[in-house]
């Protein structure tokens, strides 16, 4: 078995006691060896408040940088934010115009303004797209910016331009027409266009001074404001472009209206014309057939009363005839083949040819019928023939319409021409009828009811005619029951 005591042999010697009392001084140290630590030892120990002011001064430098920088950021933010008021309140105006004038103006007002210029022009495109007009200007008078007309589309064809572009002119540009606005101050030339869709709506050009340089942000500021301001140019356009149609069409539409309006009331009174004429044809037409039938028969009493009754159907075939002239001659008026053969004719020999007609026409009891004097006037150019029968439809009318009183015939020699008037103390002819009795088929009373008879058209008839030969026709009366007076005047030959 093992003991439990330790192992016996020889104890280990403790150290000796340490008899230095602590480190050895710089001179003791030195005499055990040399090289680099005795070296180090002989610098002199560089000062702590050196170092501090070095840094310090550093700082200093740096803070100076920094505010400068932090003056410098605040005024371009101050710059870029007033900026950015101008364009929003810009913005805000030419939202709210549609004319491309104002707009314009509001444009060279804020450009005048932020650039300090002192004259500036604004054109627009206009004359259908031909050319650019001045429309406002900043420090010249009317005088000297209104006739500074620029060809389109390119307002300087001389020299090689980008129309699209923001630059500066070189003085050929323009050449004299620009000369006012670079003036005696040596200003540069600007050009700012407005462009939209690939069309050069208008234009700016600011006369800079020399020393003023524009910043890049303001090169910002005009790029949006030539967006915003072609983009209001192209809707002006294009509203005052809708507002001419709009025009166009309802004016268009009025038109249609009143032509519709005519059309109606023509197909009225052409038919209150078909039922009229047919009347009117029918009774001279019953009194042919009836005198003849009777003069066939033997109904008469003697040879006389034959006379009589052949004299009436003679009469009726006249004022047949006289209707059915009146439609040949309205006929050949319409197609363009109605003829007249005007040559110099003495007006006293044209009043004794018609006046045994017009005295053998019916007429009121007592109603007087009076002739002048033509033998002292001159010859007139007209056709005779046609002459002859628009004077014997105005007495037949004259007579017709006249219960009492007289129908006169009156001539007046005036420069140039000679009138004649059909003056009578009728039934008048109130202002609606006066303006559309020289309509076709219109009458001075409408309706199946009329106390008179007619066609409606001799008047209309007697208007071309007096015009092919180179005279008028007028009719005034004061009004109903006031009688009319139709004046005829002929060229002297």
């Amino acid at each position: 078995m093992a003991s439990s005591s330790p192992p016996s042999g020889p104890k280990p010697t403790p150290p000796p006691p340490r008899t230095d009392s602590g480190p050895k001084s710089a001179t003791q140290g030195s005499t055990s060896g040399s090289g680099p630590r005795s070296v180090a030892g002989n610098q002199a120990p560089r000062p702590q408040g050196a170092e501090l002011l070095a840094e310090l001064v550093q700082a200093q430098r740096q803070f100076t940088v920094a505010m400068h920088e932090v003056r410098e950021l605040r005024a371009k933010l101050s710059r870029r934010s007033h900026q950015m008021q101008v364009l929003q309140h810009v913005s805000e105006i030419l939202a709210a115009t549609s004319k491309g004038g104002q707009v314009l103006s509001v444009v060279l007002d804020v450009l005048v303004q932020e650039f300090r210029c002192a004259r500036a022009v604004v054109w627009a495109l206009e004359d259908g797209g031909s050319s650019y007009v001045p429309k406002e200007a900043a420090g010249l008078t009317r005088t000297e910016w209104s006739y500074m007309r620029l060809p389109a589309p390119n307002p300087f064809p001389e020299t090689p331009l980008v129309l699209f572009q923001s630059q500066w002119l070189d003085k050929p540009c323009g050449g004299a027409i620009l000369a006012p606005l670079r003036g005696p101050d040596g200003a540069v030339l600007y050009f700012i266009p407005f462009e939209h869709q690939l069309l050069l709506l208008g234009f700016v050009i600011l006369a800079v001074p020399p020393d003023r340089h524009i910043e890049e942000e303001e090169l910002d500021s005009i790029s949006i404001l030539q967006r915003q301001t072609a983009i209001s140019l192209y809707n002006a356009w294009l509203f005052r472009d809708l507002s001419e149609q709009r025009d166009a069409l309802q004016s268009q539409t009025l038109e249609l209206e009143r032509v519709n309006d005519a059309l109606r009331e023509a197909d009225q009174l052409k038919s209150e014309f078909l039922a009229l004429t047919s009347h009117e044809l029918r009774t001279p037409l019953t009194g042919i057939l009836g005198f003849t039938r009777l003069v066939m028969d033997g109904l008469y009493d003697d040879a006389e009363e034959m006379r009589s009754m052949l004299q009436d159907s003679y009469s009726s075939g006249q004022h047949l005839l006289s209707l059915l002239n009146d439609i040949l001659d309205l006929a050949k008026i319409e197609s363009g083949r109605l003829e007249v053969h005007s040559e110099p004719f003495h007006l006293a020999r044209l009043l004794d040819e018609v006046k045994p007609i017009a005295e053998a026409y019916p007429r009121k009891p007592g109603v007087e019928l009076i002739w002048p004097d033509a033998s002292a006037l001159p010859e007139v150019v007209v056709d005779p023939s046609r002459l002859k029968q628009v004077l014997l439809n105005l007495l037949s009318n004259a007579l017709k319409f006249t219960k009492e009183g007289s129908v006169a015939v009156q001539l007046e020699r005036r420069p140039g021409f000679i009138a004649l008037m059909v003056v009578d103390t009728g039934i008048g002819v109130s202002a609606e009828g006066q303006a559309r009795l020289f309509q076709k088929f219109a009458q001075a009373e409408g309706g199946h009811a009329r106390e008179y008879g007619g066609t409606g058209l001799g008047l209309v008839i007697c208007k071309h005619l007096m015009g092919m030969m180179g005279g008028t026709i007028q009719l005034y009366s004061e009004g109903l029951g006031k009688g009319s007076t139709l004046t005829v005047t002929m060229p002297i030959a």
